[in-house]
């Protein structure tokens, strides 16, 4: 009787198989791995309409945007290095709250521009996207590692369309815990640039994390 499939290589319908062995067994080099399914979630994030992003001196940034899920708020200013949303009375936020604990992996950003600069921007600006975080209960967000700075950088007179981008592993990864709100920030840093000179960039943000 056929003990390894009902019908392998059977003669009759009695199910009598003359097929028993020998097996051969497979060289495991021989055998394609399986790929490593992702259990990571992704986050996406986009401005919808677009957004301004301002710098001054060399180096600094003062005008922040923050970016959500199709909406986003330009010109925010930082306290030190945080974002505090109780200085503008807690209207708005693009925050999200972590829902179980785990580690940001990656991240990945775009810009396109959408406002042309006929007058070449001082030095180079480097579009930057950042994730920002305040624990349970806060609504002072602080900047985290995970960031990623966007290529190329801009410089001399920029068309509408000039779309910049960038991926980053590179980092540790952000553990974070049920209760955390991140933000998505964009902002620009410059250098080679006048002190007291402006510059500014409009254009349309998107971008994505992993939380494995």
């Amino acid at each position: 009787m056929c003990m390894n499939n009902s019908m392998c290589g059977c003669s009759s319908n009695n199910n009598e198989c003359e097929n028993l062995g020998p097996f051969l067994a497979v060289d495991a080099a021989c055998i394609t791995p399986t790929k490593p399914v992702s259990t990571g979630s992704i986050i996406p994030f986009a401005s919808g309409t677009p957004t301004a992003l301002a710098n001054i001196e060399s180096g600094l940034f003062t005008a922040v945007s923050i970016v959500g899920f199709g909406t986003n708020f330009p010109n925010i200013g930082l306290s030190g290095n945080n974002i505090d949303l109780s200085l503008v009375n807690n209207l708005f936020t693009e925050a999200f709250v972590v829902p179980r604990p785990g580690n940001v992996t990656s991240i990945a950003a775009s810009f396109t521009v959408t406002l042309a600069i006929t007058a070449a921007l001082p030095g180079t600006t480097v579009v930057n996207a950042r994730i920002y975080l305040a624990p349970a209960g806060s609504t002072v967000f602080s900047p985290t590692n995970v960031t990623v700075n966007l290529n190329p950088a801009l410089s001399g007179v920029i068309n509408v369309g000039t779309v910049v981008n960038n991926t980053s592993n590179n980092f540790a990864p952000l553990p974070v815990v049920a209760g955390d709100k991140l933000l998505m920030v964009f902002s620009i840093t410059t250098t080679g640039t006048v002190a007291d000179l402006v510059s500014a960039v409009t254009g349309t943000a998107s971008a994505g994390i992993t939380i494995d």
